[in-house]
């Protein structure tokens, strides 16, 4: 089953960009070797940075068309700065991986299931 992980980190930290090299490296190398170790079993399928949050547009219907307005939200304290699509055996797996981003990185990251169109998966 395809999982989407989304990984989320302090706004205030990304808008300041003020990042200590060392922990910018340790980040790189985690998920470098998170992977390989992904594709070697099968599971990795996609994953990407996403950028900067001030750049995000929402599109919301409207009784004159569709409106186009900045950011997701009027305030936000963690911004979604990347996801990766995962193709596990279970939530359980899903789950696992997703703890060992929050543990080595901190971010805060969601699992959610990512529907293939089969019927009754809703």
């Amino acid at each position: 089953m395809k999982f989407i992980m989304l990984a989320y980190t302090n706004a205030e930290s990304w808008a300041k960009g003020d990042f200590d090299p060392a922990d910018v490296q340790a980040a790189c190398d985690f998920y470098e070797q998170l992977g390989k170790e992904l594709t070697e079993s099968g599971e990795f399928v996609t994953t990407a940075g996403l950028g900067d949050p001030t750049h995000t547009r929402t599109i919301r219907k409207t009784d004159s068309g569709p409106v186009a307005s900045d950011g997701p939200y009027a305030e936000v304290k963690e911004v979604l700065v990347s996801f990766a699509i995962l193709d596990c055996e279970s939530l359980d797996r899903a789950l696992e991986i997703g703890a060992r981003v929050t543990a080595a990185i901190g971010d805060t990251v969601e699992i959610r299931p990512v529907m293939d169109g089969d019927a009754g998966e809703v």
